[in-house]
């Protein structure tokens, strides 16, 4: 697998299934990239590795691939697409906010929100937790 000498990420997606990340950039050259970190908490019904993925493809734990991945992770760049400014998503009166976590989004910048994300990518790649079996959501 050959990596690009850079990443800037620009968006990212967290799902509601024990808080499974995907990242989106691009390369210096344009090209796309996604890094997935996923975390299902049904593991009988659709079991993770626990590890992540660069393009589709599982990178080995403590591996130099992955040590290159983390650094370009740490020293990226973000830029966001162009997205509803703080405070103006606004949940249905029928819906309620649970926990923080949807809260902080709601009210944050799209910037925020992703720089958070990928920021919960690296602090959890580099936890003891990391490559566990057992270990709890990220977010």
């Amino acid at each position: 697998m050959i990596l690009p000498s850079r990443l800037i990420f620009y968006d990212a997606s967290y799902r509601l299934d024990g808080g499974t990340t995907t990242l989106y950039a691009r390369d210096e050259q344009g090209v796309e990239h996604r890094i997935l970190l996923p975390r299902n908490m049904d593991s009988q019904r659709c079991p993770t590795t626990d590890q992540f993925y660069f393009d589709g493809e599982l990178v080995p734990a403590c591996s130099p691939l992955e040590s290159n991945l983390l650094r370009l992770l740490k020293e990226a760049e973000l830029t966001s697409r162009s997205a509803p400014q703080p405070g103006s998503l606004r949940l249905k009166p029928s819906y309620g906010v649970a926990g923080d976590d949807l809260k902080r989004l709601l009210s944050s910048t799209p910037e925020a929100n992703l720089r958070r994300l990928v920021n919960n990518v690296i602090t959890y790649l580099e936890s003891d937790s990391y490559g566990s079996t057992d270990t709890p959501p990220i977010g």
